[in-house]
């Protein structure tokens, strides 16, 4: 099984830097913090958009947290990669419209 800081490290390493939506939003990940692997997967992701800094805390359970039990291999980190991507882009453009989205993020300037 996957450390929280392997998994840091490894995700750190897969996201950081901007990341595109295709000619719209774009998100700049900062930093990835792993405090959990077991039961559940958390990872607090720092991130900047449109020139402002959020923390968002992505909680994943089941499948998605079963990711990390085993070895990480280049293709688990990819598809959980796509996974944090996804879902960071689904938070931004809902945050201010969904209550559970809003609680994922913090604005932090």
């Amino acid at each position: 099984m996957a450390t929280p800081e392997q998994v840091s490290e490894a995700l750190a390493r897969k996201l950081s830097g901007l990341q595109s939506e295709g000619g719209g939003t774009s998100l700049e990940i900062l930093e990835v913090k792993v405090p959990s692997v077991l039961p559940k997967l958390i990872l607090e992701i720092q991130v900047g958009v449109s020139g402002q800094l959020w923390e968002v805390s992505l909680d994943y359970q089941g499948h998605e947290a079963s990711l990390v039990s085993g070895d990480l291999t280049e293709d688990t980190l990819n598809y959980l990669g796509f996974l944090v991507r996804t879902h960071l882009f689904e938070w931004w453009h809902t945050k201010d419209t969904e209550k559970y989205s809003a609680r994922m993020g913090k604005r932090l300037n």
